[in-house]
């Protein structure tokens, strides 16, 4: 078999858009032709036919049987089955009686099959009647009608029912109708032939079945709110103990307006603070039940690093009254929570490579889950790693052909609340908060100078709902101690360039930083989504105004100090942007902006180097070596090792991903952007940022990459050239006519670029 051909004929009158496309009836084809690599060769069907000739071996059968494909023969029956496929999603979509024919030619004993559709003048919802005996449901209903994915005047859609069916479902046992379901939705649609129109009765039929062991045999009755009477929790829950008579219980009875309490149960030692179960569960005694703080109680107790597995599991409360209300009805619920082991140890290896470096390193992980007794992770993290760097100097012991050594220890204490008074403390049962602690020293021996950097950080994080996430970090202080090598330093003070001499002399950084991200991706759902993260950071005002306030000295270089060291003092913002259109299964296009800028001022001439924007690499403008491109149309002619840095950062990304063969995965990409400083500098000409110029400053480069995707982790190649460089004089900064080999740029990554 050759190919499949779908095409349409005209659009039917009166017919905007069709809300499909020729690809969404070519998905439905039930006999697809021989896998092709790249889209050009068909290799699977080449190796097949290649080791079913001659000698039968080990290699050739695991050969034919992983990478070889038999050749697909045309068969009339699944042409039969695929119109009738293609009719039903038609019918589905409102295009009823629409006409499909298929026609298949030969040629070389290659088989084509044509299918061509004529729409039928689709049919829309004329209206939207709602029939529901139970008055309180059917309020309910009609309250939040204007959400319903069936709207009056839209094209008929099959699939607008079933998620009509979940929404309505959704909304009833959010409502605390617990037992109810989308069993008990059925629809009616009533159709008008002569001027292609349906009215749709949404009906709600009546309970069949009863929850009251009193009453005999199966009754019809309305169905019922429930509210929740006993909440117990389980901490320690394992399948294989069963035995429950001698288990204590701490029980709660405090706060609730009815009947109800909440139970917490253990064997011997409750290992895990009340106050902190009790905090998690937004299941109140004497509330009514509802669907999504189900949910929000299920995923605080996943969040628990404590626990591997959450079980909610609700039974009815029978003989349960309320004094208040005789006729409401009750429901329990138990949580069962499956324990992590508390301690643990890990080892981990990697290889790292960064533009011009190469090299290996491993941690050594300790964790514990439950260090305070409230479920807060306390890890220590020792890290060590040696690489090759290019440098002048041969000052540092060589190990092997490494000459690059660091090493560092790193603790962290995650909580997972708020740790703030009470009297701003908010309450909440959708934040998931966590609060983390961390402080670390790390040590670096590099060929030109050794470095110690000590950190600290105290910082929050939290969630508005299931798409947006946040990260306050009100206060972080980084210390950097540098003692370069004598030559090295002779070398930045010939270049007399203040950014590298800050880069390379001790400094202090305070700040204080917020993350927003959005991002709308579900799991498991092929469909477009965006990502969207912000972020604004500032540092050094809260010193300075402590300097100012007391008249601190000032250094040679007038600049106040903290310990003997300058701190920096700047603000910086960046936004990154990402729309990734899912054009079908495994293809994706992906778009993405980057947007930063940092601005020295008071005690900074310039930003950290830590802080600054850098581009080229395996991440951004592939066609460049590691911070090697900008800022602006410089021209580098020394090359003396330095990565380039910029106050501001302008970049666009395009890719397209597409399987190849299996778990191979291709991408062809382009990349456009540049590095700008603020400020005019006489060791950077044609660096600075002009509005009337940076447009001709752009960077262009373009490739293709390969994936190896192993599902726990995707090892990347990308080759990119580059096609425009802003450092070439103006007028040949295109490149299409001197493309050469020798200039495509090798990057290996793990995991998508973005």
């Amino acid at each position: 078999m050759k190919k499949n051909v779908v095409t349409f004929n005209k659009k039917p009158a009166g017919v905007k858009n069709i809300p499909f496309s020729s690809d969404d009836l070519y998905s439905l084809i039930q006999q697809q032709p021989n896998d092709k690599l790249l889209g050009l060769a068909k290799a699977s069907l080449w190796i097949n036919s290649a080791t079913s000739k001659g000698k039968k071996t080990k290699f050739k059968s695991w050969l034919s049987k992983n990478l070889g494909q038999e050749p697909v023969i045309l068969q009339d029956n699944q042409i039969k089955r695929t119109l009738e496929q293609m009719s039903l999603f038609l019918d589905n979509n409102g295009f009823f009686n629409s006409e499909i024919t298929s026609k298949s030619t030969t040629n070389n004993k290659k088989a084509t099959v044509a299918y061509n559709v004529t729409l039928a003048k689709p049919y829309t919802v004329s209206d939207v009647e709602y029939e529901i005996p139970n008055t309180v449901m059917r309020k309910i209903v009609l309250q939040d009608s204007l959400k319903s994915f069936i709207k009056k005047g839209a094209l008929y859609n099959a699939n607008d029912l079933d998620d009509e069916r979940y929404r309505i479902s959704s909304l009833l046992r959010n409502h605390g109708y617990y037992y109810f379901g989308p069993e008990y939705i059925y629809f009616e649609v009533d159709s008008a032939f002569k001027n292609h129109t349906l009215k749709i009765f949404t009906n709600i039929q009546e309970s069949g079945e009863s929850t009251d062991s009193a009453d005999l045999g199966i009754i019809s009755r309305s169905h019922q709110q429930y509210y929740l009477n006993e909440v117990s929790i389980d901490p320690n829950f394992s399948p294989v103990l069963t035995d429950t008579s001698k288990m204590e219980v701490i029980r709660d009875t405090t706060g609730f307006d009815g009947p109800g309490k909440i139970n917490i149960y253990y064997r011997e030692k409750l290992k895990i603070k009340p106050s902190v179960l009790n905090r998690s569960v937004f299941l109140r005694p004497s509330k009514r039940y509802s669907e999504k703080i189900e949910n929000r109680t299920y995923r605080q107790f996943s969040s628990f690093s404590l626990y591997s597995f959450t079980s909610l599991n609700f039974s009815p409360a029978l003989g349960v009254i309320d004094q208040a209300d005789s006729t409401r009805k009750f429901i329990n619920c138990l949580i069962e929570l499956t324990r992590r082991p508390v301690q643990s140890f890990s080892i981990e290896t990697e290889g790292t490579t960064s533009g011009s470096t190469l090299g290996l390193a491993g941690n050594f992980v300790y964790r514990n889950l439950n260090i305070f007794r409230g479920a807060e992770v306390f890890s220590v993290k020792l890290t060590g790693g040696v690489e090759w760097q290019a440098g002048n100097s041969t000052r540092n012991p060589v190990l092997l052909f490494f000459n690059t050594v660091q090493t560092g220890v790193e603790f962290s204490l995650d909580f997972p609340k708020f740790l703030l008074p009470s009297f701003i403390n908010p309450t909440t049962t959708t934040l998931r908060p966590r609060t983390t602690i961390k402080t670390g020293v790390s040590y670096q021996n590099r060929p030109d100078y050794e470095r110690y950097i000590t950190n600290g950080s105290y910082g929050y994080n939290w969630l508005s709902n299931n798409f947006v996430s946040h990260s306050l970090i009100p206060l972080e202080i980084n210390s950097v101690s540098i003692f370069p090598d004598s030559a090295f330093l002779h070398r930045l003070e010939t270049l007399n360039d203040q950014r590298l001499l800050n880069q390379y002399t001790d400094h202090f950084i305070m700040l204080a930083n917020y993350t927003y991200i959005f991002n709308n991706q579900e799991r498991n759902k092929v469909q477009n989504f965006k990502y969207f993260r912000w972020n604004i950071e500032t540092a050094g005002n809260v010193l300075n105004l402590s300097s100012n306030l007391s008249n601190a000295a000032i250094n040679e270089n007038d600049e106040y100090t903290v310990w003997g060291i300058p701190y920096a003092q700047y603000a910086r913002t960046d936004i990154d942007f990402r729309y990734y259109f899912a054009l079908k299964e495994d293809h994706t296009l992906v778009y993405r902006n980057l947007l930063g800028v940092g601005i020295p001022y008071g005690n900074s001439r310039v930003l950290p180097f830590e802080k600054g924007f850098y581009a080229g690499g395996s991440n951004d403008m592939r066609g460049w070596n590691y911070r090697s491109l900008g800022p602006g149309s410089f021209v580098d002619t020394i090359s003396n090792n330095f990565e380039k840095m910029g106050d501001l950062i302008l970049e666009a990304n395009f890719e397209y991903r597409f399987p190849v063969y299996k778990w191979f995965k291709g991408a062809l990409f382009t990349d456009v952007g540049n590095i700008w400083l603020l400020n005019l500098s006489d060791n950077y000409p044609g660096g600075q940022f002009e509005i009337g110029k940076f447009f001709n400053e752009f960077a262009v480069d373009a490739g293709f990459g390969l994936r190896l995707d192993l599902t726990f982790f995707i090892f990347r190649i990308d080759a990119a050239t580059p096609l425009r460089n802003p450092s070439y004089a103006d007028g040949s900064r295109w490149q299409f006519n001197n493309l050469k080999l020798s200039n495509v740029i090798w990057n290996f990554g793990i995991g998508y670029p973005f």
